[in-house]
């Protein structure tokens, strides 16, 4: 079986220790939530209710554990929805990463379902570091 890029993300999860992501799927993140399957649950999966609990999960993970806590959503709404939870971590400095889907490149820029700016959406909350690969 061959390699995805969502493999290589969760063996750098493994790498920076983190034990767990706090996430809840949708269509801009399937392929890294498959990777979970494939991966043994390492790190572990935790399916939250909504976007934004999936935020303030690592949020709360991070203020209480001194480890990174980190989230994961789908692009467009998923996105927006995770930054009440980004916020609190930011506003209380605690460590947290989020993982955000996003519109296919070949569709960016085209007013596809569900696109947001991304960048100009996280440059606040996101300050520290944001890149988008």
């Amino acid at each position: 079986m061959a390699t995805d890029v969502a493999d290589f993300v969760l063996k750098r999860l493994r790498e920076w220790d983190v034990e767990q992501v706090f996430a809840y799927p949708g269509d801009g993140i399937n392929g890294l939530v498959a990777a979970f399957g494939r991966s043994d649950n390492q790190p572990r999966f935790v399916q939250a209710r909504h976007e934004e609990m999936a935020a303030f999960q690592a949020t709360g993970y991070a203020k209480f554990s001194g480890k990174v806590g980190v989230c994961m959503a789908t692009s467009g709404p998923g996105a927006i929805h995770l930054l009440n939870g980004l916020y609190d971590a930011k506003l209380d400095h605690v460590p947290v990463v989020a993982i955000v889907g996003q519109t296919e490149r070949s569709a960016m820029g085209g007013s596809y379902q569900q696109e947001v700016d991304l960048q100009a959406l996280y440059k606040d909350v996101a300050s520290e570091y944001l890149v988008e690969v």
